[in-house]
């Protein structure tokens, strides 16, 4: 289970089925694969219904990107 704080303090957890989403290419989902094989190829997406942050995991075991919807500024981040 991915459990994380969100930049704005939410918590995020991928059991939330509000928050929680998968994504998948169009080329993976081309197959003609069942949907336990295709919920295992597709990366885990965790969205904030808080601020809107939108969180992907690209890859196992490796830290979410933060997506940030337009108009906002990451912490940390300058605007561009």
């Amino acid at each position: 289970m991915a459990k994380m704080a969100c930049a704005c303090g939410t918590i995020l957890r991928d059991d939330d089925p509000e928050a929680s989403l998968f994504l998948l290419s169009s080329r993976e989902f081309d197959v003609d694969l069942g949907a336990v094989q295709l919920l295992g190829m597709a990366r885990l997406v965790l969205h904030c219904p808080v601020c809107g942050r939108v969180w992907i995991y690209w890859r196992d075991g490796e830290r979410a990107t933060e997506y940030v919807p337009s108009g906002q500024v990451s912490e940390g981040a300058s605007p561009g």
